[in-house]
């Protein structure tokens, strides 16, 4: 498990200066997370306070209206807040587990939609890095906004991360 999540961080810093390292981390988180398959979400940026995640408009991604569906809305909100996570938390140190979404629906996406993920060093610091320093487990939110191909705001997806060191974990 360890040499995945070290993979993992390795193309997510490669990824911020390499077209090459992000076509390869998108490959990998391809078949590291098959539900996200058939949507085909691309990430397209990757900055140390921001991640960028493009889905386009095509057939398994629409709804019976032929706009984005619901729920590749929220999954593409959760997906990117999710690897700008990964990029900026050493995952082999912190276990991260998606513990609430909530979504609101501005309009609807006719169109490809991105998803921008941001955190600042100040942010992660305040409100993940000195906190955990005391407790085993904290919760932070992260706002999503999801922006069509016009930048009209489609939907504010707002994913409740639960972050918690790995040697606090107790599974069976």
């Amino acid at each position: 498990m360890s040499k995945n999540f070290a993979l993992l961080r390795n193309l997510t810093t490669k990824a911020k200066n390499s077209t090459f390292y992000l076509w390869v981390l998108n490959k990998v988180m391809l078949s590291a997370i098959p539900f996200n398959k058939p949507h085909r979400f691309t990430i397209t940026e990757v900055k140390n306070e921001e991640v960028k995640v493009t889905a386009k408009y095509r057939k398994k991604n629409l709804n019976h209206l032929r706009g984005i569906h619901a729920c590749a809305i929220a999954t593409i909100g959760e997906y990117c807040s999710g690897v700008l996570l990964i990029s900026n938390l050493d995952p082999s140190e912190y276990r991260l587990i998606m513990a609430r979404i909530e979504i609101d629906y501005h309009y609807q996406a006719k169109s490809s939609i991105t998803a921008v993920a941001s955190l600042s060093d100040e942010e992660k610091n305040k409100n993940i890095i000195e906190p955990l320093k005391s407790k085993d487990a904290i919760f932070t939110t992260m706002e999503v906004p999801i922006h069509d191909s016009e930048n009209n705001l489609v939907a504010t997806v707002n994913v409740k991360w639960q972050i918690k060191l790995w040697k606090s974990v107790r599974t069976k």
